[in-house]
């Protein structure tokens, strides 16, 4: 079974090499390519957008339908990109995928709720996105570093792209109760880019009946947006993914052969 795996926002395919290396050593094929402007240089990174990385990830699936039932893993951003498959194909556009697994989606950025804090960088987004777009930051310490390995562009924050996953989020929220492959989430607890909050609220508005959550604790502070590369959690997490897979391709060859015997009939 072909698996898509679609990283976050100006990361690289890094981010997803240990579930790409466990779901390839379980047997399953695997397409783990960087999105658009990502894995090469600034330049390129800031002037690709969100309709882009769409385009770019539903042609991917489309073209991995072919070899039959797609698994799909979406990481942050490739989560996102994940729900916009999921929601073309309860539309017919596409055919549906085997599952999904989605880690550390963020559906909300900000919200007014009392178990909900917003990092600092999305108050007043839209705003400063207009002031001050590109926001120089310092590197990750050596630390953050030895706890949770990165590859991508880290010493800027470009607002402009949260404005646009600002607006994706908001277009996605209200098509979740439609969707309906096999689901799992995985988020570590101590995610402060993401808020945990957003696992559950997608494990309460998805629309199938098959979905799991995973919220995973771990002793660093350090990390906690990269459930799929911290030492404490990337070996868990892959098991979780091929285990997943397991499941969701037992499922799929199940319904082929009860597709295969009803059209004999």
């Amino acid at each position: 079974m072909p698996c898509l795996l679609l990283h976050g926002l100006a990361g690289s395919p890094f981010e997803m090499r240990p579930l790409a290396v466990a779901l390839e050593a379980d047997g399953f094929t695997v397409d783990a390519a960087p999105l658009p402007g990502h894995g090469g240089d600034l330049a390129a990174y800031l002037a690709s957008g969100y309709e882009q990385w769409r385009t770019a990830a539903l042609a991917r699936y489309r073209d991995l339908c072919r070899q039959g039932p797609v698994w799909l893993a979406g990481y942050s951003l490739g989560g996102l990109l994940a729900l916009e498959i999921c929601v073309a194909a309860a539309r017919g556009e596409l055919p549906p995928p085997a599952g999904l697994l989605a880690l550390a989606v963020p559906l909300y950025f900000r919200k007014w709720h009392p178990y909900f804090y917003a990092a600092p960088q999305f108050r007043f987004l839209r705003w400063r996105a207009r002031l001050r777009p590109c926001v120089p930051l310092l590197p990750r310490s050596a630390a953050a570093r030895a706890v949770a390995p990165w590859q991508g562009h880290e010493t800027v924050y470009y607002l402009p792209h949260f404005v646009e996953l600002e607006a994706a989020q908001r277009r996605l929220r209200p098509e979740l109760g439609r969707l309906t492959p096999p689901l799992c989430i995985v988020q570590l607890r101590h995610d402060v880019c993401c808020h945990p909050w957003n696992s559950t609220y997608l494990l309460r508005h998805w629309g199938g009946e098959e979905v799991r959550l995973c919220l995973l604790r771990t002793r660093s502070p350090h990390g906690g947006h990269l459930p799929t590369t911290h030492c404490e959690s990337r070996e868990r997490v892959a098991a979780l993914a091929v285990d997943f897979a397991r499941q969701c391709l037992a499922r799929a060859q199940a319904a082929a052969r009860s597709a295969d015997t009803v059209s004999r009939e």
